[in-house]
């Protein structure tokens, strides 16, 4: 795929695999032609509708606003405190409640207009109007609450791709509630495209908030890391602290275990999720969908140690494609040249994923008829047809599963089958498994 604009470069993994492939800072989603998968879709999952959850429990959301009184917003006009917004989804008893939303489209198109907000949806854009139904219900109680019977949940926090927005990850986060998890989905303000505040107060994207210089050595703006990581170490701040408060104000806070904690995100808050992890040794594992800069899934220490935690990188497979050498001379490389810088980043990719102290997967899919924004809903809202529709499930589907397997044996301590290649499905190129890093080898 070539990049024909600024704009179009920033939302999707431009180029070759030299170029920094990083992050989306803009939601335009990226739809292949997938083709019909062997099991049918759910009777109430629709093209341009989430899939149903597939665990057992209801699923219950609540969404939180937190201010961090320990870091003035840089952008604020008025030198105003960091403030998130983060839904937290959860395992629930069937409720009457109200259905949560999905987002707010009329905020969303206030403040981008209409064609602002088509052209960020863009083909999505008719399912999110016209109402898309989510599967969780506002305020459920806890799932056991009631009759005095639910037990402590792993917990997992998420960070959005680049630009992107924590509600349009609705279908992996219902899906994990489904089974267990309580998941607290973060929006990143300046950031993302929009956050929503209270009482009508909104956040827009501003790109003087992240300079990056484009590199061939896969250079981003480390400063968007670090504050991306300490959004995700203050919500599990947060989360501790509503555990420990008495009475519970939030209907999950009880039934969080604190001995079980993950970090999580799409693309950039992947390398986001796993430079928490390198800060937070509360996090007990980590997962990066996607997110990669000069083929490494995270920065290394100084001495290339990775993290202590375990680790899974989820991944598209990189175009086959060589570059031409009208390409070449752009990038005044020799084709001998391109090879080595290449071939160096790949060791750099396998260096990053040896070097953790509990081991990592490397799980890599395939990029036939899938795309970068297949990790989000929106590929799914965005089909045309139930083929369509069927083929980007599938693919979000394969995701959750490996997410699921992958937390469970490392927060659970549940051995999982399919992280040692049993199962899985055609989308599945290849699961490599990097033993864990011996005390030796940490540098």
């Amino acid at each position: 795929m070539h990049c024909m604009s600024r704009a179009h470069c920033r939302s999707h993994r431009c180029g070759w695999a030299l170029l920094p492939v990083v992050m989306m800072t803009a939601i335009h989603p990226l739809i292949g032609q997938g083709t019909p998968a062997s099991t049918p879709l759910q009777q109430t999952d629709a093209y341009g509708a989430l899939p149903a959850p597939t665990g057992d429990f209801q699923v219950g959301r609540v969404t939180v606003h937190w201010i961090d009184t320990s870091r003035i917003e840089p952008l604020s006009p008025d030198h105003e405190y960091r403030e998130l917004m983060a839904d937290v989804w959860y395992p629930a008893d069937r409720s009457s409640g109200a259905v949560a939303p999905y987002l707010d489209a009329t905020a969303f198109e206030k403040a981008l207009g209409t064609n602002g907000f088509r052209g960020q949806f863009r083909g999505a854009s008719d399912a999110i109007l016209r109402g898309v139904k989510t599967h969780a219900t506002i305020g459920a109680p806890f799932a056991g609450s009631a009759g005095g019977k639910a037990t402590r949940r792993p917990v997992l926090i998420f960070s959005p791709g680049g630009g992107m927005i924590r509600e349009v990850y609705a279908g992996q986060m219902e899906d994990l509630a489904s089974h267990g998890y309580i998941i607290a989905a973060i929006s990143h303000p300046y950031d993302a495209i929009l956050t929503v505040l209270p009482g009508g107060k909104s956040i827009e994207y501003d790109s003087k908030r992240w300079p990056t210089i484009p590199s061939l050595e896969g250079v981003v703006n480390l400063n968007q890391l670090e504050w991306h990581a300490e959004d995700i170490r203050f919500v599990l701040d947060q989360l501790i602290a509503a555990h420990d408060s008495a009475p519970p104000e939030l209907p999950f806070a009880p039934y969080i275990d604190p001995q079980r904690i993950g970090a999580f995100g799409h693309s950039f808050g992947g390398m986001a999720a796993a430079r928490a992890c390198q800060l937070d040794p509360r996090l007990k594992a980590c997962l990066d969908e996607d997110g990669v800069a000069a083929k490494q899934p995270y920065y290394p220490g100084p001495r290339g140690w990775g993290m202590d935690q375990a680790f899974m990188l989820i991944e598209r497979a990189p175009s086959a494609t060589s570059l031409s050498d009208q390409e070449l001379a752009q990038l005044r490389l020799t084709r001998q040249k391109a090879d080595d810088l290449l071939r160096r980043l790949n060791e750099k990719h396998d260096a990053a994923l040896r070097n953790t102290g509990r081991g990592t997967y490397d799980v890599v899919l395939t990029n036939k008829n899938t795309s970068h924004a297949d990790f989000s809903d929106l590929s799914i809202l965005s089909a045309q047809n139930a083929a369509e529709g069927q083929a980007r499930k599938e693919f979000l589907d394969v995701v959750e599963e490996f997410t699921r397997a992958f937390f469970s044996e490392y927060l659970s301590g549940r051995a999982e089958p399919l992280l040692d290649g049993s199962g899985g499905s055609g989308l599945v190129l290849r699961v490599e498994h990097f033993q864990p890093a011996t005390p030796a080898s940490r540098k």
